[in-house]
């Protein structure tokens, strides 16, 4: 199994790693709302964007630990305070949909494709970093 660094793609930006999920996620929700499940689709957006901001805040704890390569304790205690930030506000913002009366189970399938559609993302951006690799070997 081959090892990937994307760090490179970290410091240019997270731009790659956020887009794509968003982009992968509008036909699931123009699907729902066309069939008439307006009040899951609604839940559904509400999900998908919790999962791009949990997304988002994984990506710059990512950020914030790379300049630590050489001290990778600190780094981990980094990332290991940002994955305490992505729980509260994931289940602070979750909590709040199920006080205001909203489809939670929607939401919840929406951030779990999200973060679906990260992997696929994050998969098909490592296979095209391979493609790279193996070309300028072959030079």
């Amino acid at each position: 199994m081959k090892s990937f660094d994307f760090s490179p793609l970290l410091i240019g930006g997270y731009k790659k790693f956020v887009v794509g999920p968003a982009l992968w996620s509008v036909p699931i929700l123009g699907l729902a709302y066309f069939l008439g499940y307006k009040a899951f689709a609604i839940s559904l957006f509400y999900g998908i964007i919790i999962g791009l901001l949990d997304t988002v805040i994984m990506i710059t704890g990512m950020r914030k630990a790379l300049p630590y390569d050489k001290d990778p304790q600190r780094g981990l205690a980094i990332m290991k305070k940002y994955r305490v930030y992505r729980i509260i506000s994931a289940s602070t913002l979750v909590v709040l949909l199920l006080k205001q009366g909203h489809n939670v189970v929607g939401t919840c399938i929406g951030l779990l494709l999200t973060h679906i559609f990260l992997i696929i993302n994050l998969t098909i951006i490592a296979y095209r970093l391979n493609k790279v690799g193996d070309a300028k070997k072959g030079e």
